[in-house]
């Protein structure tokens, strides 16, 4: 084969791995842990891998395969730079470098796209300007085909057909996430607008009718989403485009320009409508209507991101190091706990993203990191009018990178919107100008010396790097994944848990894993320390955990995660001492996290001793957020436990329904209050006399105060007004008059 078959070989397999990528998001990786998200990196990655080889081996056979010295090439390998700079000074450098399988993020993620856009837009542009365009045309229309399948099964989704995989009605589809489905139809939206308007500027009028109906199917299933954030970015990219055009359109036809203002002021006086009928029951009954129609800045300042943003902003400008850096990526969870607001009590307790991109990048790379990420949206704004795509087309881009960043201003990303982002600015990079990188350009006649060095040299040194990222980076990881699973299968299972199938995941030794690994695993010894196993299998958990939680510890010695995990860990089995220590770490770590508080309360109840400590903290809990019912329930319950009733009483009998919370009865219960126990569950029934089992509940409480005729008297009342459960209860008179029943 001569060098000129060989050069079209080694391009024709690296397009085929390009042309791979939009159908990345089909692929669910169901024998690895979150399937949703480590498959699709995996797969990414290793494809990626495969590609950025090939090109090298390209580069150095032909001088076409130099990428071009664009301003939006350099900055996003500025980027790059940049966070890996955060990285490597961050809080912790390590997970900042491999993320986890939660996220599979991280820097490796991030070089991997930039390799993604060096090959991408090196290959398409390979064979001049004309046949780019046509490439990527085709690339665009494969992306859409594969959007098209997502979107089918969101379809049916909404049609009962398939299963919504968050437990929701909010379509997700292969991506396993409603706001993942969002950003992904989004783009989709635009890019199919935009391949309508080719064809029809090429006068294919029928296939160009085709991509519109699919943009009005990828909006629909947008819509269904419910995903706010992403809909208000839709809505005002669309906005944009048609406000471009009736402005600035003027080489446009006037009925076209005309056409855009009707439909324009249409979208705004929609707009007006909706918001003065935003309680109109036929908008709050729709799920997608009803969650827009809460949008309010009062609604921020009261939800998550009303807590989150402001703790990122204050952390990052808190030094000169962080203002410019950042924490590294991966580290947000930091953050969050330390600055934690007890008002959060009622929402997720273990924030790792600032639940914006523009906010995670501040976070993850300082004032440098986000500049150098913002920067990436105006050049792409500048090179989309520089271009030479028609107006409507430039309208369309521009309408696109606008939606895109208002979509980031309320969501994180993930992996494919990371590809789709990288993927349209390798398009708009395409349609510049600029020049090949010189020093990377090889000359067309090469001696034969240099080919024997390229052969013989270089393209071997290639391969063996490829081989080793792909083991390294990929391999070794998705056996400690598989392993994860294998191990967790036999806790779940019928089968007989092993603590040495953990110890056997944590011996590949892979940093992405381990955590997920020793929280799994101490998720595992919990149930199996708990119940009947034979001591020796009991033992082995005891003793890895114990292991494992000093090397957790080792590796995060800041994250207030592990200590908590870990300490509730020794309060189930009852070993106080080391579930105390850990316990106060985290606190130390989170002082104002009122699960931690409880947790520690909890230690200090079951410490003799100590019950004043419990009280203290309880109280603590109680007063950082009083709105939260269960700090109150449980200061009420510690009080009572520590013999401070009255105190009780004082501070909250004005509400007598909290005194007859189960969990208040239950502690009457334990101190053998058993005339409180029976006036609170007649309280209970006299307020629902429908509820049967408030009277299995009285009827316990009687046969434990030894008044068996007072147990009987409730259980035959309890046979008159529930018939249906004539066979239980007649069983339940049976055992109390034979004594068995409270034995």
């Amino acid at each position: 084969m001569n060098n000129t078959n060989i050069t079209k070989a080694l391009r024709s397999v690296a397009l085929l791995g390009i042309f791979i990528i939009p159908f990345i998001p089909l692929y669910v990786a169901n024998g690895l842990f979150f399937p949703f998200i480590t498959g699709k990196a995996f797969i990414f990655r290793i494809v990626i891998e495969i590609v950025f080889a090939i090109w090298l081996i390209l580069i150095l056979r032909d001088r076409s395969y130099a990428p071009k010295s664009s301003k939006i090439f350099w900055s996003i390998t500025a980027f790059t730079v940049i966070i890996f700079i955060a990285d490597l000074f961050g809080l912790n450098s390590i997970r900042s470098m491999w993320s986890n399988f939660e996220r599979m993020e991280g820097w490796v993620t991030i070089a991997h796209l930039w390799a993604y856009f060096v090959a991408l837009t090196s290959i398409f542009g390979a064979n001049g300007e004309s046949e780019s365009r046509r490439t990527w045309h085709r690339f665009f229309n494969v992306s859409i085909i594969a959007a098209g399948i997502v979107a089918v099964y969101g379809l049916f989704q909404i049609l009962g057909i398939a299963d919504v995989h968050q437990g929701s009605t909010r379509v997700d589809a292969s991506l396993g996430n409603a706001a993942y489905m969002a950003v992904y139809m989004l783009i989709h939206i635009f890019l199919t607008v935009y391949m309508g308007i080719v064809h029809r500027n090429n006068k294919n009028k029928s296939f160009s009718t085709w991509y519109f109906i699919f943009a009005i199917f990828f909006s629909f299933i947008l819509f269904e989403t419910a995903t706010r954030g992403t809909i208000l970015g839709f809505i005002g990219g669309i906005m944009l485009i048609l406000a471009l055009y009736s402005v600035f359109g003027k080489g446009e036809t006037k009925k076209s320009r005309i056409i855009s203002t009707s439909i324009l002021a249409l979208i705004i006086l929609t707009g007006v409508l909706f918001y003065l009928n935003r309680d109109a029951s036929f908008i709050q009954k729709n799920e997608t209507l009803g969650r827009l129609a809460t949008i309010s800045i009062r609604d921020t300042k009261t939800q998550a991101r009303g807590y989150i943003w402001p703790m990122a902003v204050d952390a990052t400008f808190q030094n000169t190091k962080t203002a410019l850096i950042g924490y590294g990526q991966e580290n947000f969870n930091y953050i969050f706990n330390g600055n934690y607001n007890p008002k959060m009590w009622n929402q997720e307790q273990w924030f790792d993203r600032a639940h914006s991109v523009f906010l995670d990048w501040l976070v993850a790379g300082g004032l440098l990191g986000l500049l150098s990420y913002i920067l990436l949206f105006v050049l792409a704004f500048i090179y989309v009018w520089k271009s030479s795509l028609t107006f409507g087309e430039k309208c369309v881009f521009t309408g696109l990178f606008a939606a895109y960043a208002v979509h980031n201003i309320f969501v994180f990303d993930n992996l494919i919107s990371y590809i789709l982002f990288f993927t349209t600015l390798g398009f708009v990079h395409s349609e510049s100008s600029a020049s090949s990188i010189r020093f990377l350009q090889i000359g067309d006649n090469q001696s034969e010396n240099k080919i024997i060095v390229r052969d013989y040299i270089y393209v071997p040194i290639i391969i063996l790097l490829f081989l080793a990222t792909l083991y390294f980076v990929n391999i070794r990881v998705i056996q400690a994944n598989k392993r994860l699973i294998t191990a967790m299968s036999y806790c779940s299972g019928n089968a007989t848990p092993s603590a040495d199938l953990y110890a056997r995941a944590l011996k590949m030794d892979q940093y992405t894993a381990k955590q997920e690994i020793r929280e799994q695993l101490i998720n595992c010894a919990n149930g199996v320390i708990s119940s009947g196993y034979p001591e020796p299998l009991k033992n082995s958990f005891y003793n890895l955990v114990k292991i494992e939680v000093e090397n957790q510890i080792k590796d995060t010695p800041n994250d207030a995660r592990i200590y908590v995990l870990a300490g509730s860990f020794y309060n189930n089995i009852r070993d106080f001492t080391s579930a105390e220590s850990l316990l106060l770490k985290a606190k130390e770590l989170s002082p104002k996290k009122q699960s931690i508080i409880f947790e520690l309360a909890s230690v200090y109840m079951n410490t003799p001793g100590k019950e004043k400590e419990a009280l203290a903290l309880m109280k603590e809990a109680y007063e950082s957020a009083p709105e939260n019912g269960t700090s109150k329930i449980g200061y009420i319950a510690t009080l009572i436990l520590t013999g401070n009733e009255k105190e009780a009483l004082t501070l909250f009998g004005s509400d007598p329904d909290l005194f007859l919370d189960e969990r208040i009865i239950s502690v009457y219960a334990r101190l053998k209050e058993y005339n409180k126990v029976i006036n609170a569950y007649e309280a209970l029934i006299k307020k629902d006399p429908t509820k049967i089992t408030l009277y299995g509940s009285l009827a316990t409480a009687y046969v434990l105060k030894r008044d068996r005729e007072g147990a009987l008297h409730v259980l035959r009342e309890a046979l008159k007004k529930f018939p249906e459960a004539k066979t239980q209860i007649e069983e339940a008179i049976k055992q109390v008059e034979t004594g068995k029943l409270g034995e």
